[in-house]
């Protein structure tokens, strides 16, 4: 239910819709190593088929990179609608002549197929996947080493607040959301409202890392006559930076 969609994703792109593509298709590999690590203990395959999951997700991290950053910068000036947008309007241009570049280019095709192909390897596989326990005991010592994992990382990020913790605090947070979102029916009470707070976590602390993405490409594409408008751009991305910060601790 998830690998099929991913693949059926990446193999009918034309580059129309690449960005949704390859969002659609790292999002299905993600949910479908959170089953894995669901069932870790019990799934004597889990490291060959969550190595193989991973390193074909990563030939699409840095398309999906790239294909964020119009969408952040449109977000961060939503947020703020006083703010004249004519000023950075070289940036967007140049952000959009990127998007259009990349999806252009024949290496990012050749990616996306890659990409396609050892999914459908390990697509091949599942049939032959069996677990050594079953109910409970299958699930219970994944669910809580995923949950212990996201709160050491919550730690280390309110300790100090890095680019790599909280991603590494993103990362761990998602996993344990698919999880309670596959348990949600045990316990719906419970589970719902926790799937709510750790998407809300989930979504800032993306936004987070969309920001840095973003300032730093604004750095990078600066000239002598737009320097201001840059440093003012950057400024508002700062700026959204900490309020994200505060939302997400607690």
């Amino acid at each position: 239910s998830q690998l099929d969609p991913a693949l059926e994703a990446v193999t009918s792109e034309t580059g129309e819709t690449l960005a949704e593509t390859i969002h659609t298709a790292r999002k299905k590999v993600k949910k479908t190593r959170g089953l894995l690590r669901l069932v870790r203990p019990a799934l004597p395959a889990y490291s060959t088929e969550n190595r193989a999951l991973r390193d074909a997700a990563r030939l699409l991290s840095p398309l999906r990179d790239r294909g964020t950053l119009l969408e952040a910068y449109d977000a961060l000036l939503d947020r703020y609608p006083d703010q004249p947008r004519q000023p950075f309007a070289s940036l967007r241009g140049a952000l959009t002549l990127e998007h259009k570049e990349i999806a252009g280019n024949p290496a990012t095709f050749d990616a996306v197929a890659a990409f396609g192909d050892q999914i459908a390897t390990v697509r091949g596989r599942i049939d032959k996947w069996a677990l050594k326990e079953r109910d409970a005991e299958a699930i219970a010592a994944g669910l809580v080493k995923t949950y212990d994992r996201a709160g050491k990382a919550t730690a280390r990020a309110r300790r100090k607040l890095t680019e790599d913790r909280l991603h590494e605090w993103r990362k761990r947070a998602k996993y344990h959301r698919y999880h309670a979102q596959i348990l949600a029916p045990v316990w719906p009470e419970v589970m719902e409202v926790r799937l709510a707070q750790s998407k809300r976590l989930e979504d800032l602390l993306g936004e987070h890392r969309d920001l840095s993405l973003l300032s730093a490409e604004c750095r990078a594409l600066e000239r002598p006559y737009d320097m201001s408008a840059r440093a003012t751009f950057t400024g508002l991305a700062e700026q959204r930076h900490l309020v994200v910060q505060h939302l997400a601790q607690p």
